[in-house]
């Protein structure tokens, strides 16, 4: 279905979750203390799981539903290694005293409510049993708001809960975006361009604490406060897998909203529902005891019949609304990041980009989850991000200091210049980049690279372009080569255009056309991305690179191989002329 939802789609091919493995059931230590107090280890959830799987009954990935229902019932896993042979039986890591009486007073009455609703057991100590671990909390402010929320701390001390679970294991998770949002609004506008809109956000209350731990998990999360202990039974505000856990629960929702109650149009963002609707489309809500938008009261309803708990004051509609931190009209197809959080990201970035300074892994993190959110406004910015995931691969202890080197220097600093001078302004209108039905207007170019040269050729003005291979270059790959041709096409294609026109670009080697496509590469190539998305936003122009068939491509190939006799027999009549590739003034790559 054009404009679906990337997360509901994602759920159709996902993997199943895991269970505990094996070596978790060798624990005797935990399984002792566990099958001695029931009462400590309950696995409960607000959620109807027979009626959620009821309606999942013909969903195509039974597997993944399953370890999702599963999980509901007997408790998730967190894609852990406890080391259960290697690691402490008991550790105790959590002595942080509250910074403030006002802290220590919300924290005792977030745990008294925790308590109060089960997803903590009653307490009970002073001492840890067999098996058990206990992280330290706190509190920190909600966004936007004077309120707190309860984290743990799984992060800290050398046998954290969030060291057992590897960055790899929980990637992949699809959460749907801005960019998802203005492609079902085009899909719209292309049926009813003249309608009248209102955005709407749905939100479920206390998101990830509604999905239950399992029991072998349930014991490496005590809670400590004052002499007494509690257990926490529920997935966790600061646990590496925790926006995993929940994910895989929604996507599964959304699914159902999608394909079941067939609400067109409808996105998430871990906890955030949102999509839009005319705004003359109305239906009264009972439980509310007010009219909403329709398809949002069928959310609502389908949160109630699986037991999905939410609150009136978070489900909102309008004509403007922020939809995951940007302020997006529906009306005027657009979306903008505020002024004050641009000067905060930029005022971000210069003072994390000092050369020689060493940072976290987990700030190089946070800094590269900053600028990824950045990226559904600014999208052609992501090429700012190649050194930042080059110095974080393969690395997994969060408070290890990484070098901040010239690289990563120079592509932030590239950031900031642009943040400085584009607008943050993404306009929803766009060509409808089709390879099939391309308009007439696009201007075309084709692009090829031998072992002797690179070439590309306009066929509207049949005019074809070749050079040598230049001197220095990576090793080992025509890939850089096929590269190199199509910035050389796209620079040379910006000059001939006027702002607002667009261009497409087409390649036999499918490498290229995903590194175009995507805006990302590795630090040897970077610099070509650097460069053409330089010269895209001085031009204000749009562009796609397409894979072409090598038996498509024949005018480029000649031209690249010195055949000139054989590209004008091609396509006579053809002018060719030679060129100077780009060349990488940026400096050799430093890791």
């Amino acid at each position: 279905m054009s404009g679906c939802s990337r997360t509901a789609l994602w759920t159709e091919t996902a993997e199943p979750l895991p269970r505990p493995p094996p070596d978790e059931f060798l624990n005797l230590h935990a399984l002792q203390t566990i099958e001695e107090n029931p009462s400590l280890f309950v696995v409960s959830t607000p959620i109807k799981i027979d009626v959620f799987e009821s309606l999942l009954l013909d969903h195509p990935n039974q597997p993944f539903v399953h370890s999702v229902i599963t999980g509901l019932r007997e408790g998730f896993w967190p894609f852990a290694n406890t080391h259960p042979n290697q690691w402490p039986i008991v550790y105790d890591n959590s002595d942080r005293p509250p910074k403030s009486d006002g802290e220590r007073e919300f924290l005792q009455s977030q745990i008294n409510k925790e308590v109060e609703v089960g997803r903590y057991s009653k307490p009970f100590g002073p001492g840890l049993l067999p098996g058990m671990y206990s992280m330290p909390i706190h509190a920190v402010p909600k966004p936007g708001t004077n309120k707190h929320r309860l984290v743990t701390d799984h992060s800290t001390g050398k046998y954290a809960l969030n060291s057992m679970i590897s960055h790899e294991d929980i990637a992949g998770v699809t959460l749907d975006n801005v960019h998802d949002l203005a492609n079902g609004l085009r899909v719209f506008r292309h049926r009813r361009p003249y309608a009248q809109l209102n955005l709407w956000k749905a939100d479920v209350s206390e998101a990830y604490r509604h999905m239950p731990m399992h029991p072998l998990w349930q014991i490496k999360q005590v809670v400590s406060f004052g002499n007494q202990r509690y257990i926490d039974r529920r997935n966790v505000f600061g646990g590496r897998a925790s926006q995993r856990i929940y994910h895989v629960f929604m996507s599964l929702v959304i699914w159902i909203a999608v394909f079941k109650i067939l609400i067109h149009f409808l996105y998430i963002y871990v906890d955030d529902s949102f999509s839009f609707e005319d705004k003359r489309s109305l239906a009264f809500y009972a439980p509310y005891q007010k009219l909403l938008l329709a398809n949002m009261v069928k959310l609502l309803r389908l949160w109630d019949a699986i037991g999905l708990p939410h609150e009136e004051k978070k489900q909102v509609f309008g004509l403007e609304l922020p939809i995951i931190g940007f302020n997006v009209d529906p009306n005027l197809m657009r979306a903008c990041m505020s002024l004050d959080s641009r000067n905060r990201l930029i005022q971000e970035l210069i003072d994390f980009a000092q050369r020689g300074s060493r940072r976290s892994l987990r700030d190089f993190q946070c800094l590269a989850g900053w600028l990824n959110w950045a990226l559904n406004v600014y999208p052609l910015l992501r090429p700012g991000l190649s050194a930042l995931y080059a110095k974080t691969a393969g690395k997994l202890v969060s408070k290890a200091p990484i070098w901040v080197n010239r690289d990563v220097v120079r592509e932030l600093l590239w950031v900031v210049e642009h943040l400085r001078t584009v607008e943050g302004v993404f306009f929803f209108k766009s060509v409808s980049w089709n390879f099939a039905h391309l308009p007439e207007e696009v201007l075309r170019v084709y692009t090829d690279a031998s072992s002797a040269g690179i070439a590309y050729w306009f066929p509207s003005l049949n005019l074809g372009f070749q050079s040598p291979l230049p001197g220095s270059a990576p090793t080992g790959t025509i890939f850089y080569f096929e590269a190199l041709a199509v910035t050389a096409a796209l620079l040379d294609a910006v000059s001939r255009l006027s702002p607002g026109q667009c261009f497409a670009i087409f390649t036999d080697n499918l490498n290229t056309v995903s590194m175009f496509n995507s805006l990302a590469a590795l630090p040897p190539y970077n610099w070509l991305l650097l460069t053409a998305v330089d010269a895209i936003i001085a031009s204000e122009l749009d562009f796609r690179v397409f894979y072409v068939p090598g038996i498509s491509n024949v005018v480029a190939d000649h031209l690249s191989r010195w055949k000139n006799i054989e590209a004008q027999l091609a396509s006579p009549r053809l002018a060719i002329r030679p060129f100077l590739p780009p060349r990488n003034t940026l400096g050799a790559s430093q890791q």
